[in-house]
């Protein structure tokens, strides 16, 4: 075929053709039917504890369990705990008011079991020591340790200071249903191999490492974070919620005051919610795995990976990232909701990076940050973007209005750091309209919308130059 008659078409036409043809399968997020690839364990809510025995327990020495039953426990203990080693059995804690400091060891330690549910009323505490007895299995890292499904029920509270590794680790699924919990945790906070799902709950995490974490690494329907609501305040050390194949949040209040990177995980579908993540690294991060997620090839790009995606839906979504803000080895699709991006001050890095492209069917977003790795909402959406560069950098504080023509407010935020390149998508914006941007209440541009991404720079013929980048 001769390809000469294309040298006739303006460079920005090209783009958007090829965007077209090479990406028509875009219409919906691999991602979206995502809760259906999972598997969610609900074995302990068809458990009738009817059929078992009950036995009350005032804390006074180490307790022992060998048989299945519901176990109410009051007291405090400050030199054992609880273990619980039961063949093919179920155990349930009723925790009332329970102070346990164990410091050679975790607090409760189920090391064989079918299922354990912990119920929490009134007040609880639970402490490990800093070093654990050798005789325990080294794979034992945590103030709460167990091999069965684990999970958490009640409306009480809970406080776990680990001192020595993990806060609460199942090796199976792990369930919080509600209650209240401060974590503190010299490596990470909430770990469940299988899963961890958080159905309803308030949460205080303090780790030295991941807050919460999936990490199974061979079972494709397994190594997931399911958030349906609840509320989570998190600062740690490295990630805040970190899931080897799958994140997804459907709702809840999530703040990640303090994180080496906020939410990372290979696919990762955001339904609703309200997200606010503060980063030292990438605030969203959709990467091939643990280890490779962040590997560059040589001259810093990334590999594509179009498995890697970002699937935002809905909810209000805040990120302040001194790394990439929103990054995604593959995609990243914005299907509705509002999100805002406080991105790098550095020219290493970008308020938006995707490795594919971005693809915005829905909701409005505003990402602002360094120019130098500068990215686009994506030439294969359905709803129009803006990308502009600033002449000069804009100091932290500084306020953005975008208006139309005829002063109605089409986008506005106030930085939280330096910038010097703003990108917004709205379903407001319309091909053909003029719109004005103002930095502290002063004019400093208008913008006259061309395509699907109209930019200021005339370099490389206006909007973007490929599905998500110039």
């Amino acid at each position: 075929m001769n390809y000469k008659w294309l040298l006739a078409i303006p460079v920005a036409v090209i783009a958007i053709v090829v965007g077209i043809v090479i990406n028509d399968n875009l219409g919906h997020s691999p991602s979206e039917n995502i809760s259906e690839l999972i598997d969610i364990d609900n074995d302990d809510l068809d458990i009738d504890w009817t059929k078992y025995s009950t036995y009350d327990f005032n804390l006074s020495e180490t307790v022992n369990i060998y048989k299945s039953g519901t176990y109410n426990i009051t007291g405090t203990l400050n030199a054992g705990g609880i273990n619980i080693n039961v063949e093919d059995g179920f155990v349930k804690l009723i925790l009332n008011n329970v102070s346990i400091t164990n410091p050679n060891g975790p607090a409760i330690s189920c090391t064989a079991g079918d299922e354990l549910v912990i119920e929490l009323v009134g007040e609880n505490y639970l402490k490990d020591g800093s070093s654990y007895d050798s005789k325990l299995d080294e794979d034992i890292k945590g103030a709460i340790y167990s091999k069965a499904d684990l999970t958490f029920t009640g409306e009480g509270f809970l406080n776990v200071t680990a001192n020595y590794q993990d806060g609460i680790v199942s090796k199976d699924d792990l369930t919080f249903r509600n209650g209240t919990y401060n974590i503190y945790a010299h490596d990470d906070g909430i770990r469940g191999k299988d899963s961890v799902r958080i159905t309803d709950g308030d949460f205080v995490i303090n780790t030295g490492a991941d807050a919460i974490k999936s990490n199974n690494e061979t079972d494709n329907a397994k190594g997931f974070v399911y958030v349906e609501k609840g509320k989570i305040m998190i600062s740690c050390g490295d990630d805040g919620i970190h899931a080897e194949r799958y994140l997804i949040i459907d709702d809840g209040e999530i703040e990640i005051a303090k994180s080496y990177e906020g939410l990372e995980a290979p696919i990762i579908t955001i339904n609703n919610g309200a997200i606010s993540v503060n980063s030292n690294d990438d605030g969203i991060n959709a990467g091939s795995g643990t280890s490779e997620s962040n590997t560059p090839r040589p001259g810093g790009m990334m590999d594509a990976d179009e498995s890697c995606v970002v699937t935002i839906n809905g909810g209000s979504i805040y990120v302040n990232a001194a790394g990439d803000g929103i990054d995604s080895n593959g995609y990243v699709y914005i299907n509705g909701g509002s999100v805002v991006v406080d991105g790098p001050t550095n020219n290493g890095n970008g308020a938006l990076d995707a490795g594919i492209g971005f693809v915005v069917k829905g909701g409005e977003a505003i990402a602002v940050g360094s120019s130098g790795m500068a990215e686009t909402f994506g030439i294969n959406s359905t709803i129009d973007s803006i990308s502009y560069y600033l002449s000069s950098t804009y100091n932290a504080g500084s306020k953005i209005e975008i208006k139309d023509s005829n002063g109605d407010m089409i986008l506005t935020h106030t930085s939280a750091k330096k910038f010097s390149h703003i990108a917004a998508v709205s379903e407001k914006f319309m091909i053909g309209e003029t719109y004005t941007i103002y930095i502290n209440n002063k004019s400093i541009g208008k913008i006259l919308l061309v395509s699907t991404v109209t930019s200021n720079r005339s370099t490389g013929g206006g909007p973007s130059m490929g599905p998500g980048k110039r």
